[in-house]
């Protein structure tokens, strides 16, 4: 698998892309503080941003892994790829979703609830979005997300509950 980062230099500098696309690297503690920035000025509305922003992230970037890659053992791709061999999101654990009926995913190292600190409720918003995106991407069906464990709250993993969604989206 060759999804090498690359330098690209620029007449003002230089670029990073991964499979051909740009790329930023930050510290995972970056997208944490804008989590509990926009928490602090959103309250309770913040999940639904975070939710609605990951779907985006979670559809365009599996439409861009899809033409790189295809469908054949696209889930192990996907796998290490936002494992620690790739992008260091989390570790896939186990996925099991169907079309008609959703699924459970669970996911270990998760990079938002590790710099979250403890919390007394889930707080993977934007992964929970991320999710329905890719998977309502490879399943071509509208799917909702539930994050029924988290490890900021003291759980050994994250684990999210994905529902087809019969409403407007």
């Amino acid at each position: 698998m060759d999804e090498s980062y690359e330098l690209e230099r620029m007449r003002d500098g230089a670029a990073i892309r991964q499979l051909g696309v740009r790329v930023i690297i930050m510290r995972g503690g970056t997208l944490v503080d804008l989590q509990k920035s926009i928490e602090a000025v959103l309250g309770e509305e913040a999940n639904a941003l975070l939710y609605e922003a990951g779907i985006r992230a979670g559809t365009s970037s599996t439409q861009i892994l899809l033409s790189k890659w295809g469908r054949e053992n696209f889930m192990k791709r996907w796998a290490e790829f936002y494992g620690s061999r790739g992008c260091g999101w989390f570790k896939l654990e186990e996925a099991k979703v169907n079309p008609e009926r959703g699924g459970v995913i669970k996911l270990s190292s998760s990079f938002i609830a590790e710099g979250y600190g403890r919390s007394e409720r889930p707080v993977c918003h934007f992964l929970c979005g991320f999710l329905v995106g890719v998977f309502q991407e490879l399943l071509g069906v509208k799917l909702a997300c539930e994050e029924i464990r988290c490890a900021a709250t003291g759980e050994p993993h994250c684990e999210f509950k994905l529902e087809r969604y019969e409403g407007e989206r």
